[in-house]
């Protein structure tokens, strides 16, 4: 049984919240701040996310940077990044499981702070994890305002 709690509307993305019977999952961490970038190697990174906003249901690890689904069903995932670009290009994936569901990209050469959003509906089993990975040689910027933030929340059960 469902029912509709609250509808936010974010720039151009409608956010409609519900209410479950028998689970709630949601989450919003952002990264950390010790520096302004978040630099990779030379091979892809790993984002850990340790700024927790919002994690009702524990089902994302601050210690990981991996959301796992208590349950089956289906839920929606948005994250918003940033870096300061300069005739270059920025880059992120988000991943389920060891599978690449999306890689975006965004070029700027303004030398001002440019942002990269994207969002996706997944179906996910129990157990399945989702998570963002910065490609090789890729960095983001980052500070107290939080600007790169990962998001989920389970829409229903299956």
């Amino acid at each position: 049984r469902t029912s509709v709690v609250g509808v936010f509307i974010l720039s151009d993305v409608c956010l409609v919240l519900f209410h479950f019977t028998g689970g709630k999952v949601a989450f919003s961490a952002a990264l950390t701040f010790n520096t302004e970038y978040v630099q990779a190697g030379p091979s892809e990174m790993n984002l850990v996310f340790r700024n927790i906003i919002t994690n009702v249901g524990n089902a994302y690890s601050s210690n990981t940077g991996f959301f796992t689904a208590p349950v089956k069903g289906v839920y929606f995932f948005r994250f918003t990044v940033a870096d300061i670009l300069s005739s270059r290009t920025m880059y992120t994936a988000l991943y389920r499981n060891q599978q690449r569901i999306m890689l975006l990209g965004e070029y700027d050469m303004d030398h001002h702070v440019s942002y990269l959003v994207g969002g996706v509906t997944l179906q996910l089993e129990a157990g399945d994890w989702v998570n963002l990975r910065l490609p090789g040689n890729q960095r983001l910027y980052n500070t107290e305002s939080n600007h790169c933030i990962f998001s989920g929340f389970l829409l229903f059960t299956l």
